[in-house]
């Protein structure tokens, strides 16, 4: 863990958003493959509360407590997240790894949106709900495919391509946790949009992005009546 919170608070301090969307991807650097296993490695479901809660509190860099507490949230969830994919991409999961998946991410995704709801992040840290938005569509594509692939008989692999990959092939009737994700998206373009802090410290900022993943999730989703995602989004200024 030393290395990834070595570089959270380096982040922090240097208030590089891009940095910090970075470290909570689900996929380890090109430079350093294990990272993600080390993380993952070194603690266990009992103490991992107390690691990060340590980890974040570092005296190196002074983080206001609501802010603290929110990152704590979030690295344990990724933390379990990380562990679920691990597991996943171990063969331990059967054939059930992209719905606990996604069920794991979604609750980083969550908690990501409660720390910017309750202003405890910065506009500067908007990476970090980009990551966190566009990895909780590529889980949930792949939890879909999972169903579908078991009424079909088949089976959906976890590789390395896997996670960054967020096209599959295939046409399903359901689209139970992507419709579940385009929820989720739909509250960060939300919190984006009725942000009224002057422009240059907004969440507005948010905008660009997620609105474009949600044009991609909606699309998905429905195909054949595209005009879904303009009555989906709340457009109300």
């Amino acid at each position: 863990m030393d290395t990834i919170f070595r570089i959270f608070h380096h982040a922090l301090y240097t208030r590089d958003g891009t940095v910090l969307g970075n470290l909570l991807s689900p996929i380890p650097p090109t430079g350093d493959p294990l990272l993600l296993q080390r993380f993952y490695k070194d603690s266990n479901v009992f103490d991992i509360q107390s690691d990060i809660t340590q980890y974040i509190k570092a005296p190196q860099t002074s983080v206001p407590k609501e802010q603290r507490n929110a990152w704590i949230d979030i690295y344990v969830a990724y933390w379990k997240a990380i562990g679920e994919i691990l597991r996943a991409e171990s063969g331990n999961h059967r054939n059930d790894w992209a719905i606990k998946v996604y069920e794991a991410w979604k609750e980083v995704m969550n908690l990501v949106i409660r720390g910017y709801g309750s202003s405890a992040f910065q506009s500067w840290t908007l990476p970090v709900l980009y990551t966190a938005g566009k990895y909780l569509r590529v889980f949930a594509i792949k939890a879909d495919d999972e169903q579908a692939a078991k009424v079909g008989n088949g089976a959906v692999k976890m590789d390395a391509d896997g996670i960054g990959d967020d096209v599959t092939s295939g046409t399903f009737e359901k689209n139970e946790r992507l419709e579940d994700a385009a929820r989720v998206i739909n509250r960060v373009f939300t919190l984006c949009i009725s942000d009224r802090a002057p422009m240059e410290e907004s969440r507005k900022w948010g905008l660009y992005h997620t609105t474009n993943l949600l044009f991609k999730t909606y699309f998905k989703v429905d195909l054949n009546n595209p005009m879904v995602t303009l009555n989906a989004i709340d457009l109300n200024m």
